[in-house]
């Protein structure tokens, strides 16, 4: 269970990494304000904690009893959204960092064809990372006894769903508005 309760609280740097990372590239995409040395160091950072905590998730879904018990119901299909948006991510962090990240640092010009792959990647990467977000969150409050009941969890769950869903929103929006006005020219 330590092991469990380790990954939790990585997981919970993990969101706050990812929170910084997503909201400067979203004032970025939004306003063209951009801090390069948070632009740099905030990916970098998260990276090195996404890799623990993959290291450790997978440990714990092939080496350990993965929490299929009462306290977590039985493997289901949130936990299936769970590892196949976790799996998502993994094949799609690298496409992202040089498809998204390539074209802005290198200010490259863009065809429409391009733009219009660029979003669909991007959108599929952000789409797995909000919904392992709103599949785990409940979870890892569970793991460290901060959700003693299913009406807590189900809130939190609400809650969490909500939030993705305007992250999501708001990803798609300033996403789509970036990729039609850009011209590096």
């Amino acid at each position: 269970m330590a092991l469990k309760k380790t990954n939790a609280v990585i997981s919970w740097i993990l969101i706050a990494l990812l929170l910084v990372h997503i909201f400067t590239t979203l004032a970025y995409l939004l306003t063209g304000w951009v801090n390069m040395d948070i632009m740099m160091k905030a990916p970098r950072a998260l990276a090195v904690v996404c890799i623990i905590h993959v290291c450790i998730s997978l440990a714990i879904v092939f080496f350990m009893h993965d929490g299929s018990d009462f306290k977590y119901g039985k493997l289901n299909q949130r936990t299936f959204m769970q590892r196949l948006s976790g799996l998502l991510i993994l094949l799609l962090v690298h496409p992202h960092v040089k498809l998204f990240a390539g074209f802005i640092y290198e200010n490259l010009p863009l065809n429409p064809g391009r733009k219009i792959f660029i979003f669909i990647v991007e959108m599929l990467f952000f789409g797995a990372i909000y919904t392992h977000l709103e599949c785990s969150f409940s979870r890892s409050l569970i793991t460290m006894g901060l959700i003693r009941s299913e009406k807590a969890e189900r809130a939190v769950d609400w809650a969490a769903r909500a939030l993705c869903a305007l992250g999501f929103a708001v990803t798609f929006f300033a996403l789509a508005r970036f990729l039609i006005m850009w011209d590096p020219a």
